[in-house]
């Protein structure tokens, strides 16, 4: 019963979240991350995927982190969309950590 009970509490306090990934180009890569459970402003987000990306030695990032959206199927098509529209261009993919803030 217990179990249960925490499995519908888990339920419950996702199903208000915001999702949203991010992505950043630096040349011909592009890094792109996981869909994740977005809190806080978009900016604040881009600024901290950056800031990762920058401390793991990657510079002349630009980073974007569409404006969260409550239907993660919605935001899991968005991030597999830009995925394919960057490789088409012919520019490398690479996964990435969410944000700081959101690991």
């Amino acid at each position: 019963m217990g179990f249960a009970l925490a499995l519908i509490i888990a339920a419950a306090s996702l199903a208000g979240a915001r999702w949203t990934f991010c992505v950043a180009e630096a040349g011909k890569d592009v890094w792109i991350s996981e869909v994740f459970a977005a809190a806080g402003k978009r900016q604040t987000l881009e600024a901290e995927f950056a800031a990762g990306l920058r401390a793991r030695g990657i510079v002349g990032l630009d980073a974007q982190c569409p404006e969260p959206q409550v239907d993660k199927t919605e935001v899991f098509n968005a991030q597999f969309t830009a995925a394919e529209f960057h490789r088409k261009l012919g520019q490398r993919l690479h996964a990435a950590a969410p944000p700081a803030a959101r690991r």
